[in-house]
């Protein structure tokens, strides 16, 4: 499986270039504006590596790290615009493996995220059952099941909530989504994906309405249940 990345970052451009930048490469990225967030999808998920910048609202990356470090052995890069000698050594002292400078070329993070998990190996072995909650998947069958009901999906319904179920709690970029889904890229225009996640909502919603789509604003979107919005 492709190493997962979190990357908490509150520029959405930069965010937006890194993930793609990392996606392309075929690693899993999951991206966040904000501690809460990220300290959320670190609690759900297996993260191989965080990228954390400094100035952050409300929580600092120093605060975040420091409350977080002892509870997750994944290598963390600092990524920040804070230069001086003294914050480069309080970030590597709070046992963060690298501290990096914006502005920063895409390749080279890409070069020093290398250095700690090496490139992405494809699967070998796809997984194809899934379950969250009162929610199950079946890709083999092609059979999807929400409190013992069986969901009456479309096939791009059924790929979609495949795609947000394998990664639950993170948010899957449109970006992703396009190329996985549909084979082409996301040209910031097209409304295809948010249909689907509009009928995909109706449909789960009409069984258990604890269950959401909920959009990611500027990145995509991400499977929820119980989960007020952002």
């Amino acid at each position: 499986m492709s190493a997962h990345i979190l990357l908490l970052e509150d520029d959405p451009e930069l965010t937006r270039l890194i993930k793609l930048c990392l996606e392309n490469e075929g690693y899993m990225v999951s991206t966040c504006a904000n501690a809460n967030r990220a300290e959320f999808i670190l609690q759900q998920q297996q993260v191989d590596l965080l990228i954390c910048d400094v100035m952050l609202p409300g929580r600092s990356g120093f605060d975040f790290v420091s409350e977080i470090r002892s509870q997750t052995q994944c290598p963390i890069l600092f990524m920040t615009a804070k230069t001086s000698l003294q914050n480069q050594l309080h970030g590597l002292s709070l046992g963060a493996q690298d501290y990096l400078l914006k502005p920063i070329d895409p390749r080279l993070l890409l070069a020093k995220i290398k250095v700690f998990l090496g490139r992405p190996k494809p699967t070998e072995t796809a997984q194809t059952q899934y379950s969250q909650f009162n929610l199950s998947l079946n890709a083999l069958t092609r059979r999807a099941e929400l409190k013992g009901q069986l969901l009456e999906l479309t096939t791009a319904e059924f790929q979609l909530l495949e795609a947000l179920l394998a990664h639950f709690g993170t948010v899957v970029s449109r970006e992703f989504l396009f190329q996985r889904l549909l084979g082409r890229s996301y040209d910031g225009m097209a409304r295809t994906m948010d249909g689907r996640a509009s009928r995909l909502r109706k449909k789960l919603q009409a069984i258990d309405d604890k269950w959401n789509v909920q959009t990611s604003w500027g990145e995509g979107y991400y499977l929820s249940y119980g989960e007020p919005e952002l």
